[in-house]
C-alpha cells in the first residue's frame, strides 16, 4: 500500500486511474494562479478501476489527517470511494447521498466533507447550450 507524504503547501489531489495524463495537470496551476490562490499544488494518484478498498482509504485518511491537504477531485473511483470510505466523511452533501459517490472532497471547520458536484456542473453545462424551454416543448 502506499505510504502519502506529509504536503509541504496546500495541496488538492486528483484521484483518478492517469492522472499525469490528465489536462488538470497542466491547467491547474493556471487557474491557481488566476484566483490568487498563493503557492499551492495538485498532486495525482492513480488506482485500477475497482481498485481494493484498503487503497482507497489510505489516500482519504491522509487526506483527513493533514493540515495541507486541503480535498480531492475524484473521476473514475467515485463509487468505490465511497462505498470503502463512508465512515472517513464527517458529512456527505445531498447529491453524494443521493447518487452514492463522491466526486469532490473538502475541509469545513475541521470537518471531511464528500460532494458529488456532476449533477451541478452538468446542469449548468445544459443551461449553457439548450434554449430556453427546451424540455417544455
Amino acid at each position: 500500500m502506499t505510504e502519502y507524504r506529509r504536503a509541504d503547501k496546500p495541496t488538492l489531489y486528483f484521484i483518478g486511474v492517469t492522472t499525469s495524463q490528465s489536462s488538470i495537470m497542466r491547467v491547474f496551476p493556471a487557474w491557481a494562479d488566476y484566483l490568487e490562490l498563493g503557492n499551492c499544488q495538485i498532486r495525482g494518484v492513480d488506482f485500477k478501476p475497482h481498485a481494493e478498498p484498503q487503497g482507497y482509504r489510505a489516500v482519504v485518511e491522509h487526506i483527513k489527517g493533514d493540515e495541507l491537504s486541503r480535498g480531492a477531485l475524484v473521476t473514475t473511483h467515485k463509487l468505490d470511494l465511497l462505498d470503502a470510505c463512508r465512515d472517513l466523511f464527517d458529512e456527505l452533501g445531498p447529491y453524494a447521498e443521493l447518487l452514492g459517490e463522491v466526486s469532490c472532497i473538502s475541509k469545513r471547520d475541521g470537518k471531511l466533507v464528500g460532494h458529488a458536484k456532476d449533477p451541478i456542473t452538468s446542469g449548468l453545462a445544459l443551461e449553457a447550450f439548450l434554449p430556453d424551454n427546451y424540455w417544455a416543448r
